[in-house]
């Protein structure tokens, strides 16, 4: 894979809920939807997960909390951006949009910040988006 491959991941799913309640299935119920086994820094320790106007991050079953990312902005019900620090994907960057369509809310997420050097991340984290949204699409129903 180039250096023109790793623009940002973009993902996009509808679901047939309002804007609010999409941002609040994103946001309060994440750890009701996310796929920790296989998509978290603790695996199957890892109880819950958290999404504050400051910090998101997930929670093991002995109490300790690893962070995931910095809240740089937070507008409900609409757009969520956050630093992604997961690992040596550090530096990266969330956008997450929630905009009105028709009867539902179309939530598109960009996944930005890719640098030389990158693309297996960026592969992996390609396919990854979209088994979690995947996740998240069938809680926000």
């Amino acid at each position: 894979m180039n250096v023109e491959a790793l623009h940002a991941i973009r993902k996009t799913v509808v679901v047939p809920a309002s804007v609010e309640r999409s941002w609040e299935v994103f946001t309060e119920r994440i750890g009701e939807w996310w796929p920790f086994a296989s998509h978290s820094l603790g695996g199957s320790k890892t109880e819950t997960a958290f999404v504050t106007p400051e910090l998101i991050y997930e929670r093991w079953q002995d109490g300790t909390e690893r962070t995931w990312g910095h809240v740089l902005a937070w507008e409900p019900p609409h757009r969520l951006v956050f630093t992604w620090e997961v690992g040596e994907d550090s530096g990266n960057e969330i956008e997450v949009r929630f905009l009105r369509e028709g009867d539902g809310t179309r939530v598109e997420l960009e996944h930005r910040g890719w640098e030389e050097g990158t693309a297996d991340a960026w592969s992996s984290y390609d396919a990854g988006w979209a088994g979690v949204l995947g996740c998240y699409e069938a809680a926000a129903r």
